[in-house]
């Protein structure tokens, strides 16, 4: 996948999964506007691509998931939930992330 493939594809759809080497190769072409270390996910980053927000996150080693919000709102409300949540792991609560929905 491109970078524009990611673009156009996102214009479509909120969530895309990629392979992480496909991730890599394209990373970057985006802005990294935070980066925060989860501890028990890999890393959740922000991007910004075509004048709108993304966050990347990996759910598996070998996979990466793009999300588009439609403001900085959103990435906001995300950001704050998914590390919340992402923090009550940390603490052994048994709880999954859906990174998919």
């Amino acid at each position: 996948m491109t970078a524009d493939d990611l673009r156009q594809t996102l214009r479509r759809q909120a969530v895309v999964r990629l392979p992480a080497a496909e991730w890599e190769a394209i990373a970057g072409v985006f802005e990294e506007v935070e980066h925060h270390h989860t501890v028990v996910a890999g890393s959740l980053v922000v991007i910004r691509m075509d004048g709108g927000l993304a966050a990347v996150e990996q759910p598996r080693p070998e996979e990466r998931v793009v999300r588009r919000f439609d403001d900085e709102d959103a990435m906001r409300a995300f950001v704050r939930e998914r590390l919340e949540q992402y923090e009550r792991m940390w603490d052994g609560c048994g709880c999954k992330v859906d990174y998919y929905e």
